[in-house]
């Protein structure tokens, strides 16, 4: 991906964290955890803690794709987490990308994971 291709993600990104309620922030990631793109609309949130997010989600999102896979469920399409802070949305997208979504405390997550499957269709179709 050149630095053209970038815009796109950004905009997409921008798009989710502004329409999903209670977002902290969104990173575009590769097949390795490597973050493509990333968005922070909570100021408090850093560049650093999102790209480890993303990261460290790369691990369990690689074992449960390959249990589901191998267990016969299919693929991974969607993962939500709750945590103390909030949640984290993950959701796959083609050649092993995906995006993660951080809601803060309270955030409805179904409305959140609405928006996150809106802009992981207009991403797949910008890969």
């Amino acid at each position: 991906m050149g630095t053209s291709d970038v815009v796109p993600f950004q905009r997409l990104l921008k798009d989710l964290v502004t329409r999903a309620a209670g977002a902290r922030g969104a990173v575009f990631c590769d097949h390795e955890g490597e973050f493509v793109h990333l968005v922070i609309q909570d100021p408090a949130l850093t560049h650093y803690e999102l790209r480890c997010v993303g990261a460290h989600l790369a691990a369990t999102w690689l074992a449960l794709q390959s249990g589901s896979a191998l267990g016969g469920a299919g693929g991974l399409v969607e993962l939500k987490v709750g945590c103390d802070g909030g949640a984290l949305l993950c959701h796959g997208l083609r050649d092993g990308y995906y995006l993660v979504l951080l809601l803060a405390h309270g955030a409805a997550t179904a409305p959140a994971a609405f928006e996150m499957r809106r802009v992981a269709e207009a991403v797949s179709r910008e890969l």
